[in-house]
């Protein structure tokens, strides 16, 4: 009779759980796509500053400059990907 309480309790618990972890995932969401366009706009200023060297004739710092801007800006966005389908791949499963 004690089992019978404690089942509708449980469903409680789990719809419980799964908000929560809705909200988690949704605030790492939100954290990860700040994060990764900070990092983007960062490396878009570093990128334009490889270019203003490239006019100064500075071409080995210009091609270092633009080379780590572009490599930070595909590193972020690559990372706020990865981190869209892991949240995408959790709902499915909360979904089931």
């Amino acid at each position: 009779m004690n089992n019978s309480f404690n089942q509708p309790q449980s469903n409680d618990d789990n719809s419980n759980m799964k908000a929560e972890i809705v909200q988690e995932l949704l605030r790492q969401a939100r954290l990860t796509f700040n994060l990764a366009f900070g990092v983007t706009a960062a490396s878009a200023i570093v990128t334009l500053s490889g270019v203003g060297l490239l006019y100064l004739d500075k071409v080995s710092e210009a091609s270092l400059t633009a080379g780590s801007g572009t490599l930070a800006t595909l590193t972020s966005v690559q990372f706020a990907k990865e981190a869209k389908e892991e949240l995408e791949k959790l709902m499915a499963k909360l979904e089931e």
